[in-house]
């Protein structure tokens, strides 16, 4: 790509490298550079930079560096939302450089959350502030980074940042931005598609964990699509066609990967190949470019020279790339190189021939590596082909002479004592090896006793232990692991014949290294026995993790867990306990839920739904959730950080008796089952809807089980549920309704109130201004009789309030009033008729005289307006008496 030109299509541009200030423009529509992003920009003032930014640009798959841009006060208003440097491509060992802007008041990338390979290089100006206040390890975890010092004379110094209260994630872009993280108790909480959320929104991501199509997070590039290998976006064939690519093997690729070749005829595509290795001159390594650039030697031409600086992906980028080479045609040079600790990145070597030899005598040297433990794996060791020359090996300090006796038998020259010099190799490796014979009693779950005989009382021995990584398959030795990891017991001088050594405080189920050393300070030299494995007792397992407690509908929840990394192998089977709690019901007649309407939220949390959290290290992580594992039903479910939740429980170590099975109507009330098998997840169905289950869940081996691990979730709400049945529904002449009914088949939750609705039927002009009378009713009454107006037809609706619904009604029902007619008294009936007549006048003309009018108006002017699924705004409680409801507790 030439200078100042951006090719750019639906929202991708390829390599980039400007120098033109009014070239910038070209880079508006950019969303995803494929390639570098490469910015020298002379002779700039500030106002070129005004109003100039490029918001859309997310993403840089290569490296970005910017250099001399002498106007610019801030890169993070050129690039506000730049968020990953994939660093595919880098320049030396580095993904992101800024550098000689002396103008330059701050870095100010408020959004950039991972630098994935390289590091970084900040060296920008005398002005420059927030430099140090970026906690760059956090953003490229893998990489050394270059940061310009702090100046003295800068007048912005070490401006403090007021993020948080936490020391070590007080961290900042500037005086208003705060850093963003994807790891620790800062980290953003994120839907498990996402890399990076808004805050408010855990749903909207920042960048896609899986694959990105149209700014959506899918778990797979859908139909018609195909993923872009230098990113995780989905592109149709036309888009790949147009990124000078092409489809290949359901990918798009810009290059064939080993064994295959690019052919052009007709549609462009990768075919397999024979003898078309790349065959490489010269290679010389030294940064991590240059090791990338030797991914597809096979056959080197040459000398391969290898002097590698210190960043700390090095040996993960030597095994990765130079994985190929077969054939070096004349010598390997390895020297200087600290974080080299094995030869193993070379397993194709089968021939080194000698043609030109280092310092004409040589085809393999070995010097001042200082970390460099073993050679060639074996079985590079045993047919590896040297046609001409000898070797040299020169302080090599952990590199013990056994190692290369191994090697030197392939070289058709034997070394001398000058080329393999006494002394001068594995003088700090503890090479000798002395035999004590160590051995190991195992008396419980965290004790252990070792017993081993001094050779000599004049030497100084060392116990050394350590606990062995799940699942390392190599041999493990001191110097492999760091000092702290190592536990030493020193033991002085000592005339015994026998010395035990008890070790204490160890992990049950752990299996754990231990060998003796010995030191001799006559000579200054250690010997070490060989290395014994063992076990401690297994004993009770740590409890399992549940990383996900998921609401799949009103009736089934799924639960998901993973077990504790030392007693993985030792679990047979899982018990986990379901119990209702029926926290509701305990407490819902101690409120009057007809008055205290704000008592519940019935507004949907959809976290209460689903409980998810990352494990802790020392649990199975192959599963969790973060990894996609979430289910689909669980919308707006945050992902927790794991916290130690016995802190703050007090009976969490305690045990308690199973629960037995028990149901109420359809539901389970209680369940105990028994899981057997390597499985991690498991459905229990039948349960109750909107109600609150407690999840206890044990691991188990052969001979006992864990304490519980716990958790709550409560079950979706049900449709269609909350409606109740009315059984029985009368009227008389007199006005009084009497309304009996059957609770809801099905609730969700509890029931917290009823509410019957009794409007007259009388003539008038618009029956929906009618206001109904009501009365309400606490959620454990199912009968009653309501005092109305005199009309001969009512309609009569009843409501429930539930833990979900505000407001559920019924369908409305008609009741004509029923005369009721005793033909053996209708003397008495009309001597007691003619009697409440009289009565009734007298009470008539009294307070008509007072001139009072006590009719009750049924007309609502805003009914109209009402929905009618709200509660009333007129209580019948206001005309009738009101009813006293004891105090009970209703379980499910």
């Amino acid at each position: 790509m030439y200078v100042n030109e951006v090719y750019q299509y639906h929202g991708f541009c390829l390599d980039v490298l400007i120098n033109q200030i009014n070239a910038l423009q070209k880079l508006d529509n950019c969303t995803v550079i494929l390639g570098d992003l490469k910015l020298q920009l002379q002779r700039t003032r500030p106002r070129d930079f005004v109003n100039v930014s490029f918001p859309k640009l997310k993403e840089v798959t290569g490296c970005v560096a910017i250099y001399g841009a002498s106007g610019l006060e801030s890169v993070g208003g050129l690039f506000p939302n730049l968020m990953r440097v994939r660093g595919n491509t880098l320049i030396n060992n580095y993904a992101l450089i800024i550098s000689n802007m002396p103008r330059l008041r701050e870095i100010g990338l408020a959004n950039l959350l991972k630098v994935d390979r390289g590091g970084v290089i900040i060296w920008p100006g005398p002005l420059t502030c927030y430099v140090h206040s970026v906690d760059w390890r956090a953003i490229a975890p893998n990489a050394r980074h270059v940061l310009s010092g702090i100046d003295v004379y800068n007048p912005c110094k070490t401006l403090p940042c007021s993020c948080t209260d936490n020391s070590t994630t007080n961290f900042c872009w500037n005086n208003m931005k705060c850093q963003r993280f994807l790891e620790g108790p800062e980290a953003e909480r994120c839907n498990p598609e996402c890399v990076g959320c808004l805050k408010r929104d855990g749903s909207i991501c920042s960048l896609c964990r899986y694959y990105t199509y149209r700014n959506k997070c899918l778990n797979t590039c859908p139909n018609g699509t195909i993923p872009l290998t230098d990113t995780n976006y989905c592109v149709t064939i036309d888009e790949c066609t147009h990124l000078e690519r092409w489809p290949w093997n359901n990918t798009c690729v810009s290059e064939c990967p080993q064994n295959y070749v690019k052919q052009t005829k007709g549609t462009t595509t990768c075919v397999p190949c024979e003898n078309c290795n790349l065959t490489c001159n010269n290679v010389t390594i030294q940064t991590l470019s240059s090791i990338q650039e030797a991914a597809r030697c096979v056959y080197i031409k040459g000398h391969l020279s290898i002097h590698v600086r210190a960043p700390p992906e090095t040996m993960k980028e030597l095994r990765y790339y130079l994985k190929s080479i077969q054939e070096v045609t004349d010598y390997i040079e390895i020297r200087g190189s600290l974080v080299i600790t094995s030869l193993d990145f070379l397993p194709a070597l089968k021939r080194i021939r000698g043609e030109n030899l280092f310092s004409d005598k040589y085809s393999l040297v070995i010097h001042d590596m200082h970390s460099l433990q073993t050679l060639f794996t074996a079985n590079v060791t045993h047919h590896l082909k040297v046609d001409r020359g000898s070797v040299s090996f020169y302080r090599n300090q952990m590199l013990c002479v056994s190692e290369i006796e191994k090697l030197v038998r392939a070289f058709p020259v034997p070394p001398t004592e000058l080329e393999i010099p006494q002394g001068l190799n594995g003088y700090s490796g503890s090479c000798d090896e002395a035999f004590f014979n160590l051995t190991i009693h195992v008396k419980n779950e965290t004790n252990v006793v070792a017993r081993f005989n001094p050779e000599s009382n004049t030497s100084e021995h060392t116990v050394l232990y350590v606990k062995v990584p799940a699942g390392l398959s190599s041999a493990i030795v001191p110097e492999v692991c760091s000092d702290s990891e190592w536990h030493a017991i020193s033991i002085q001088s000592t005339v015994d014949k026998s010395i035990e050594v008890e070790l204490f405080s160890l992990s049950p189920a752990t299996k754990y290294a231990i060998c003796i050393e010995k030191f001799d300070p006559k000579t200054g030299r250690l010997a070490r026995s060989s290395v014994k494995i063992f076990t401690t007792f297994v004993g009770k397992p740590e409890p399992p993790f549940i990383v996900e407690l998921t609401a799949s509908s009103s009736e089934v929840v799924v639960i998901r867990w993973v077990d504790h990394l030392d007693y993985l192998p030792y679990i047979v089977r899982y018990e986990l306990d379901v119990t209702l709690i029926d926290l509701h019901n305990l407490n819902n007649f101690n409120y009057n839920h007809c008055i205290d309407y704000d008592y519940f939220d019935w507004e949907e949390d959809f976290s209460v739904h689903a409980r998810v959290m990352r494990p802790p290290k020392k649990y199975d992580r192959s599963c969790e959730s973060m990894c996609g594992v979430l289910s689909t039903a669980t919308a707006g479910a945050m992902v927790d950080e794991y916290f130690d939740v016995c802190n703050i429980i007090k009976d969490c170590h305690q045990t308690h008796e199973r629960p037995l099975n028990k149901t109420v109507g359809n539901y389970i009330q209680n369940i105990a089952l028994d899981i057997y098998g390597k499985r991690k997840n498991f459905q229990v169905g039948g349960l109750a809807p909107y109600q609150n289950y407690k999840f206890q869940l044990r691991a188990c081996t052969s001979k006992e089980c864990s304490v519980s691990a716990r958790n709550i979730v409560k079950t979706l709400r049900a449709i269609n549920a909350d409606i109740p049945t009315i059984t029985f529904l009368t009227a008389s002449e007199k006005g009084d309704v009497s309304v009996k009914w059957d609770p809801p088949k099905t609730i969700n939750g509890a029931v917290l109130s009823y509410t019957v609705e009794v409007t007259p039927v009388i003539k008038f002009n618009d029956y929906s201004l009618l206001l109904p009378h009501t009365l309400c009713v606490s959620g454990n009454i199912t009968s009653l009789i309501i005092k109305t107006q005199i009309a001969a037809k009512y309609i009569v609706r009843l409501c429930t309030k539930t833990l979900a619904s505000s407001y559920s009604c019924g369908v409305k029902m008609k009741v004509l009033v029923s005369s009721e007619v005793y033909s053996n008294v209708w003397l008495s009936g009309a001597i007691f008729g003619m009697f409440l007549s009289v009565t009734s006048c007298m009470i008539g003309w009294k307070y008509r005289k007072r001139n009072i009018n006590d009719d009750i108006l049924l007309v609502n002017a805003t009914s109209m307006y009402r929905n009618e699924s709200e509660p009333p705004a007129v209580m019948m409680s206001d005309f009738a008496p009101i009813y006293s409801i004891p105090i009970r507790d209703t379980h499910l």
